[in-house]
């Protein structure tokens, strides 16, 4: 009788979501090690916002386009250090392979399907993800985007529960409300300061009123939070079951191709005119946009790769609240860059999503297995 595959994930790994008691020691070291990756996570998110703010600035509006050198990076990088740990694990198979490890031809072709559609479905949601949350703020203002990302906390949990079957206590679902709080809190902090603009990308001629793009606009940011809340999850379920480099490799691959699908679709018109003629608008590229552009891919691949290097150890509900105080880090540039009003309200909100993040990680989340001993039921 065949092992559940999903009642290992991670489970030889060192993974911090262990049901065995933890010291104090341990237990305070791996606190600050969370908070820490957490807001190194959410700086990186801020400055990717921020350059992606200065592109838009300059005249370059391509969120697609944008994206495509941090996927293409990350898929050649993580596919060569992939391949080549292949060829090392395969030449060290040669001489101590057992001849009883046998698999059969559907059970290969079912386990390869089923993996072929999970890295499918990790990639596709991430850049739609993206993608809609980008394109929401063509319609909609920035403090609404805001709060209806919180959605991605309730959808990774549940995502999680669900992939990697993890069991949450009462002090996870407080510190999710506090830390969801505290983003409610900055919204109104955006609010009284009058942050709120919207990217104008429209003409006054759209087709759409302004109520009907204020609605498509949380649609589109409702959209983005549950994407990104799926995709976080598949991310740690692929990286716990077929490793880190397997996760970069295949589905920034996967990731890309969509990317640039979309983007010859959709925003053909301004690539074409950079190509042909190296002119945005009729005006020449700036320097400044090529730098923005630099910095905008360095940033994500930095995110990407070092999320997917530590969220088996955080979570990826932990991050998706961390994320929650990307804003603050934000606001700060945003006040030298784009001039946006400082409210005090920003320093409470931002304590208020730290208090949650510690009572978060104060306690691991509990993993509930599948065994046949006791009918594949979880216990």
């Amino acid at each position: 009788e065949l092992e559940n595959e999903e009642s290992t994930i991670c489970g030889e790994k060192g993974n911090a979501h262990s049901n065995e008691p933890e010291p104090r020691c341990s237990q305070f070291k791996r606190i600050c090690w969370v908070l820490f990756i957490g807001q190194t996570l959410a700086i990186l998110s801020a400055l990717s916002g921020i350059c992606a703010g200065l592109l838009v600035t300059v005249g370059v509006n391509l969120p697609l386009a944008q994206n495509i050198p941090n996927y293409t990076i990350l898929a050649i990088t993580f596919t060569v250090i992939h391949l080549i740990r292949r060829c090392i694990a395969s030449r060290s198979s040669v001489t101590s392979k057992h001849p009883e490890e046998k698999v059969t031809g559907k059970q290969c072709d079912r386990n390869t399907v089923l993996n072929i559609a999970t890295y499918l479905a990790a990639g596709i949601t991430d850049i739609h993800g993206i993608w809609a949350t980008v394109i929401a703020y063509r319609f909609t203002n920035v403090a609404s985007i805001q709060l209806l990302n919180c959605l991605s906390i309730p959808t990774s949990m549940f995502t999680s529960y669900l992939l990697l079957y993890y069991r949450y206590s009462w002090t996870h679902y407080l510190g999710a409300f506090i830390c969801v709080l505290g983003a409610g809190m900055m919204v109104g902090a955006d609010v009284l300061a009058s942050n709120n603009n919207r990217i104008d990308n429209f003409s006054e001629s759209s087709a759409f009123s302004s109520q009907q793009q204020v609605v498509i606009g949380d649609l589109l940011a409702i959209t983005g939070a549950v994407l990104y809340g799926i995709s976080s999850s598949f991310q740690e379920y692929i990286t716990c079951k077929f490793g880190v480099t397997s996760y970069l490799s295949w589905c920034t691959l996967i990731s890309a191709v969509c990317c640039a699908t979309y983007s010859a679709a959709l925003e053909h018109t301004q690539l074409t005119e950079i190509m042909l003629f190296g002119t945005i608008n009729g005006n020449s590229i700036p320097t400044l946009a090529i730098l923005y552009c630099v910095g905008y891919a360095i940033s994500m691949f930095c995110q990407d790769a070092l999320m997917a290097y530590t969220i088996t150890h955080i979570s990826a509900v932990l991050i998706n609240l961390s994320l929650l105080s990307t804003s603050v880090y934000g606001l700060v540039a945003g006040i030298l860059l784009f001039h946006l009003r400082f409210h005090f309200l920003y320093f409470i909100a931002f304590g208020v999503i730290f208090t949650g993040l510690v009572l978060f990680a104060v306690r691991t989340a509990r993993r509930a297995h599948l065994t046949n001993d006791s009918g594949g039921k979880l216990i």
